[in-house]
């Protein structure tokens, strides 16, 4: 166990973070520009396609979302209850705020005069079905699962290895149900976790074990990575336009709809994930360096900043993209424009919200709705150990 005094703050982690958070973001911008299109026509299919290298946003923030459970807490003495109490305060507060506020201004006046609203608002709760919540009620379950991960982890250390590459065939395994079984059940009368599998963590159990086991062993994980840099990013070289025509054979061959054919439970996607994970994670550590080096100091202060709002961006982005959902039904579809304001509107909606959280981030109270403490601008930083 490292001592106190021997911890090493982890930059790259920080980075990380807020470029799959960003990237999640991009993502959800697109799919509302994907929209305005008649579906299946071809500006329709280049967004949809666009989709597919895209995936890895949301995999690669369960996997970080592992990583940095664990990198502070798997060798330390857990008092759990003390642990749910911490995680689940700075995730029930805006889980219950950012429903509720959702909710309300998307039925106004209605929901307001409605004697059935808070039936309606529970509903949403129990289900995360709406507003980019489905996030939170995972990261619920995710916190409710670490005794049993942590415990899985303790049993099996030496063979940690073997449980990486079992959790990603189990990994693959599910996706090919998910895909190839799943749409032929009857599914009423399963548990709604089970019916809506991309509510439900064990749908992504091999991204939570892949980041749980890189935080326990960073320094090794990071180093292999580093030695093999090159072929992973041949790999993504490689993978991109492949993920790209995955899409279309999943349309013209495999003849799934639409939504199905660029949905993020599938096999090679699970691939194609890790393989961008390990290239994000490579940048990390470039940028650690960076940072140790004393260079590039204004756009260090800007990541560092920038970070600390990163959950706050997912929160938020609803306000955003309602706006610009607003917006965009004033252009016309074939207006060439269009293609010009993509990014812009993309940018837009990233400023947008990083703007509202760091005004919530340094307001007392506000700063809970995005599961932060208050900014007390200090330099400080919590210190995190590497194993």
């Amino acid at each position: 166990m490292v001592r106190p005094k021997d911890r090493k703050y982890l930059y790259g982690v920080d980075l990380m973070r807020l470029l799959f958070i960003v990237g999640v973001l991009t993502i959800h911008t697109s799919t509302i520009f994907a929209y305005k299109f008649p579906i299946g026509s071809p500006a329709f299919l280049f967004f949809a396609a666009f989709h597919m290298p895209m995936h890895f946003t949301r995999m690669g923030f369960m996997f970080v979302s592992g990583l940095v459970l664990f990198l502070n807490s798997y060798n330390r003495p857990i008092a759990l209850i003390k642990f749910w109490k911490k995680r689940y305060f700075w995730v029930l507060i805006p889980y219950f705020f950012w429903n509720f506020f959702y909710f309300v201004f998307a039925a106004y006046p209605k929901t307001v005069f409605d004697s059935q609203w808070w039936l309606q608002y529970w509903d949403l709760l129990i289900h995360g079905n709406g507003y980019y919540m489905y996030f939170l009620l995972v990261m619920i379950q995710l916190y409710l699962c670490y005794p049993l991960m942590r415990l899985l982890f303790k049993k099996t250390e030496g063979r940690h290895l073997k449980v990486f590459c079992i959790a990603i065939i189990i990994e693959l395994a599910i996706t090919v149900f998910l895909k190839f079984v799943f749409p032929h059940l009857s599914t009423s009368g399963w548990p709604y976790l089970l019916r809506s599998y991309g509510m439900f963590v064990l749908t992504y159990e091999g991204y939570f074990i892949a980041g749980a086991l890189a935080g326990i062993h960073y320094a090794e994980v990071e180093s292999w990575i580093v030695k093999h840099i090159k072929a992973f990013f041949i790999a993504l070289i490689a993978g991109i336009p492949t993920i790209v025509l995955y899409y279309f054979y999943n349309l013209d061959i495999l003849k799934l709809s639409y939504s199905k054919a660029y949905e993020v439970h599938q096999p090679l996607i699970v691939i194609y994930s890790l393989i961008v994970i390990a290239n994000i994670f490579y940048v990390g550590y470039r940028y650690d360096k960076i940072v140790k080096n004393g260079q590039q100091q204004k756009i260090v202060s800007f990541i560092s900043k920038a970070q600390k709002i990163a959950f706050g961006l997912y929160l938020t982005q609803t306000i955003a993209l309602s706006i610009l959902q607003e917006l965009i039904t004033f252009i016309p579809d074939t207006a060439w424009y269009i293609w010009l304001l993509w990014p812009l509107a993309t940018a837009c909606v990233i400023g947008f919200s990083g703007a509202l959280c760091w005004i919530l981030y340094n307001t007392p109270v506000t700063h809970y709705l995005i599961g932060r403490p208050l900014n007390k601008r200090k330099n400080g930083r919590i210190q995190i150990k590497i194993n």
